[in-house]
C-alpha cells in the first residue's frame, strides 16, 4: 500500500486550478484503493489550531494554521515554519511501507528540503504553471536575458528557486508536453525525472437538464430567452486574455445586441471596466461564487471563452467540456494539447518581434459572432470535445496513470536503497 502525503497551502491558487486537481485526485485514487492519503492543508488561515479530521480510514485532513504573530516572511521564517510542519507530521509517517511526499506549489520548497534531509521517502512535485510566464506575461525571449544560476535580482532568484524545486524533487510530473520540454531545455532536468499526466475530470458529476429546465434556470438567474451568454471562468487577470475579450466583446455587442457576458470569477473588476465604453450593462462580475452557483452558469451558458495569453491544462477547459458548451480558446502551448480544430474554435494569438503576447480584437470578436450564428458548428464542437474529454482527460486516468507512477517510482527506490545499504558494507 501507498501512504500518499499530499500538500496544500493557503496560495490563492488553491481555490482554482490546484485545488480542484487535488480534490478530483484525491477523490480517484480513493477509488482505486491500496493507497492511504493524508491532505495536508499548511499555512491555513481559516484553521485556528492544529486539526487532524480523519473522513474515512484512507483518508484524513491536516490543518496546519499560519502562525498566529505577524512577521515578515523570509527564508529564515520559511525555513523553521518548514521545520514545524515536518516535525508535526512525523507521527503520521509510518516507519514500514511505501510513503510518497507530493507537493503542488512553489511555497513548498522548503517543506520538500526538510523531508529530504529527514527522510528517504520520495518527493515528487507536480508541475501546474510556469514562474517566467506570470513574471514576463508569456514572453519567454526574456529569459534569455537572466542568469539564474547566479541570482542577482528578485526575478532571477525567483526563477532560481523554482529551478531548485524541480531539482529537489525525486520526480516531477507534468500536466502538459511543453513544460516537460522546457523543464529539459531551460533547468537541464533529466527527461527520465519527469512524466507526463495531465489534469482530469470526473465528467460523471455534471448533468444535463432539458430545454425548458434550462431556461427557467436561465430566468431565475436573471437572463431572458433571446439572450446569448458568453461565460469566462478564471481570475480576471490579465494573463487570462481578461482585457482582450473586454474589447472583443463590445465589438461583437455592436453587431448582436443579444450577447451577455459573463466573469466568472475574482479579480481588478476596476482595470476590466475601463475597456468598456458602451457595454456597462451587458457584462456581469458574479466574484468567487459556490460551487452549486458556478454549475448553475455552466448549465446556462451559450459559448465559453479561454483567451488566455499562456496556460497548462486549466480545469476550466475540462469543466466546460463536461458541461457540453462550445469552446472558443486561444491557440497556445497547453490549449492546443486539449483541444484542436474540430473541437473549438481557436483564436490565433499576435507575436511581437520583442515576443510579447497579445490577440487581434476583430479576430476575436468574429469568433464570438461567428459561433453565436452557426449552431450546427456549436453542436459539432460540443460533440467533439465532450468525446475527447471521456477519452483522454478523466479523474480516473489520471488517478490511474500516478497510482502506476507511485509504485513504479517506489520499487526503484526500495532498489536503490538496498543497493546503498549494500555498498556501506
Amino acid at each position: 500500500m501507498i501512504t500518499l502525503f499530499i500538500f496544500k497551502s493557503g496560495a490563492r491558487g488553491m481555490q482554482y486550478g490546484i485545488g480542484t486537481y487535488i480534490s478530483e485526485l484525491t477523490d480517484a485514487l480513493l477509488k482505486i484503493g491500496d493507497i492511504k492519503i493524508f491532505l495536508v492543508n499548511y499555512n491555513n488561515v481559516i484553521s485556528k489550531e492544529f486539526i487532524v479530521k480523519l473522513n474515512t480510514e484512507c483518508f484524513t485532513e491536516i490543518c496546519m494554521p499560519s502562525p498566529s504573530f505577524h512577521t515578515t516572511q523570509n527564508n529564515s521564517y520559511d525555513r523553521k515554519y518548514a521545520a514545524a510542519v515536518v516535525r508535526l507530521l512525523s507521527g503520521f509517517i509510518p516507519q514500514d511501507g511505501n510513503v510518497v511526499f507530493q507537493i503542488n506549489y512553489l511555497d513548498d520548497l522548503p517543506i520538500a528540503i526538510k523531508l529530504k534531509e529527514k527522510y528517504k521517502h520520495l518527493v515528487i512535485s507536480i508541475v501546474h504553471f510556469a514562474q517566467w510566464q506570470q513574471l514576463f506575461d508569456g514572453n519567454r525571449k526574456k529569459l534569455g536575458r537572466l542568469n539564474i544560476d547566479q541570482p542577482t535580482n528578485n526575478i532571477e532568484f525567483t526563477l532560481s528557486r523554482e529551478k531548485e524545486f524541480y531539482s529537489v524533487s525525486d520526480h516531477i510530473v507534468s500536466v502538459t508536453r511543453y513544460m516537460k520540454d522546457f523543464l529539459i531545455s531551460e533547468y537541464g532536468i533529466n527527461s527520465e525525472k519527469i512524466t507526463v499526466i495531465p489534469n482530469g475530470l470526473d465528467f460523471s458529476k455534471y448533468e444535463f437538464i432539458s430545454e425548458e429546465n434550462r431556461n427557467s434556470l436561465r430566468h431565475r438567474l436573471g437572463f431572458g430567452k433571446e439572450d446569448i451568454i458568453v461565460l469566462f471562468s478564471g481570475r480576471l487577470d490579465q494573463c487570462k486574455g481578461i482585457f482582450f475579450l473586454l474589447e472583443a466583446f463590445e465589438e461583437a455587442c455592436n453587431h448582436n445586441q443579444n450577447l451577455k457576458l459573463v466573469l466568472l470569477g475574482q479579480g481588478n473588476i476596476q482595470e476590466c471596466q475601463k475597456k468598456l465604453n458602451t457595454s456597462f450593462g451587458k457584462v456581469t462580475y458574479t466574484g468567487f461564487l459556490s460551487r452549486e452557483l458556478v454549475t448553475s452558469f455552466y448549465m446556462a451558458a451559450d459559448i465559453g471563452i479561454v483567451p488566455s495569453i499562456y496556460d497548462h491544462c486549466p480545469y476550466t477547459v475540462l469543466e466546460m467540456m463536461a458541461n457540453k458548451i462550445p469552446l472558443i480558446a486561444s491557440r497556445i502551448n497547453g490549449l492546443n494539447e486539449i483541444l484542436d480544430d474540430n473541437k473549438c474554435m481557436f483564436v490565433d494569438p499576435v507575436l511581437s518581434d520583442a515576443g510579447d503576447v497579445s490577440f487581434n480584437i476583430d479576430e476575436l470578436s468574429s469568433a464570438i459572432l461567428t459561433m453565436t450564428k452557426d449552431k450546427t458548428l456549436r453542436n459539432e464542437l460540443v460533440e467533439n470535445s465532450y468525446e475527447n474529454l471521456i477519452k483522454r482527460f478523466t479523474s480516473t486516468l489520471m488517478a490511474e496513470g500516478m497510482n502506476n507512477l507511485f509504485h513504479t517510482l517506489e520499487s526503484n527506490n526500495e532498489m536503490m536503497l538496498k543497493y546503498e545499504k549494500n555498498e556501506r558494507r
